[in-house]
């Protein structure tokens, strides 16, 4: 090989690596995928895949946890930091379903997690009668280790990750802050009742398929305590529930799954809270003010209008909602006009 050939061969590659080297400096600094404590350039953090930055960001973290959150979007908005008693973990993610949390939980014990306290919060999706679709990653699935950061931050896809975090909106209606506590990106975005909610109508409910998958998920962590909720749901949703012959299925079904956890709150009753258009909003997703009164109520009670499913009969938990629902009954009318 000439001398000329191999100086271009060598500029090449020189190239390249630098190349190389730059994107990953880039990527890094960004960190869109949260291997390395996120963004330190700005304090928001973008979620482009939590199912894969979440474990991303636990990975070796395990020992500084003694509790851990599963849930889905709605369920990121839990201020983790604000259960007493507790260093929890937030794991929940977007559109997250009962059968991923169990391959999540089992992919932490296989790391050595061995939680105090297992948090789950449930929604009216979690009980369709067609699941939602499962999406794992396939490290989860074998108990691996996630993808290593010195070849996922030489992508160019991650590069695009990487601008969009710095230069662009947020792919999610969610971000996170510099301590990855998770945040409404539309502070100022109040629910409109007379909007329908776009996955409101998913009933009526079947409590069958997850009763079974939460039961599986307790036993992946026997010796902890397993506490669960229901999410807020806006109480015009609720109504409209009732409207169309959905509530009983709807209350059975949180009911049944009561009786797995050791302690089950419903917070989606209607409720001061939930006929508040400003805590919310697209009404399933609340603000940093209602979860904060559920992560401080969730493990001790005293929540005003929240039900304690554990105490209650079937029943008495139909009851309950028509009786809030009548209570409300104007701030529903009123409010949909």
């Amino acid at each position: 090989m000439s001398a000329t050939a191999s100086s271009y061969l060598l500029t090449l590659f020189g190239t390249l690596a630098l190349c190389c080297a730059l994107a990953f400096a880039f990527n890094a600094l960004v960190d869109p995928l949260w291997y390395f404590g996120g963004n330190k350039v700005t304090p928001v953090n973008f979620a482009f895949n939590e199912r894969l930055s979440k474990p991303n960001l636990i990975a070796g973290r395990e020992g500084d946890y003694d509790c851990v959150i599963f849930g889905d979007s709605r369920v990121t908005l839990l201020p983790e930091h604000k259960i007493a008693g507790h260093r929890c973990f937030n794991f929940a993610f977007s559109s997250g379903a009962p059968l991923e949390f169990v391959d999540y939980a089992e992919w932490l014990k296989a790391r050595g997690f061995a939680p105090k306290l297992v948090i789950v919060g449930l929604s009216a999706g979690d009980f369709r009668s067609i699941p939602p679709a499962r999406n794992v990653p396939d490290f989860i699935k074998e108990k691996a280790a996630p993808e290593s950061p010195f070849l996922a931050y030489m992508s160019l896809d991650v590069l695009v990750m990487s601008r969009r975090t710095l230069f662009g909106k947020s792919p999610l209606d969610r971000v996170y802050d510099a301590d990855f506590r998770c945040r409404a990106a539309f502070v100022s975005r109040h629910y409109d009742p007379r909007i329908p909610i776009r996955d409101l109508h998913t009933g009526p409910f079947d409590n069958r398929a997850p009763i079974a998958t939460y039961e599986k998920l307790k036993s992946v962590f026997p010796d902890a305590k397993f506490v669960g909720y229901a999410s807020p749901l806006s109480a015009w949703a609720i109504a409209e529930y009732e409207k169309m012959g959905w509530l009983a299925s709807y209350t059975n079904a949180l009911h049944d799954a009561a009786k797995v956890f050791d302690r089950f709150t419903d917070y989606s009753v209607p409720s001061a809270m939930t006929v508040d258009p400003a805590m919310t909003y697209d009404g399933t997703h609340y603000s940093e003010v209602a979860n904060g009164k559920i992560a401080a109520t969730l493990l001790e009670g005293g929540a005003d209008e929240a039900l304690d499913l554990k105490a209650l009969t079937e029943d008495e938990t139909q009851s309950a909602y028509r009786a809030q629902l009548t209570r409300y009954a104007e701030k529903l009318k009123l409010a949909a006009q």
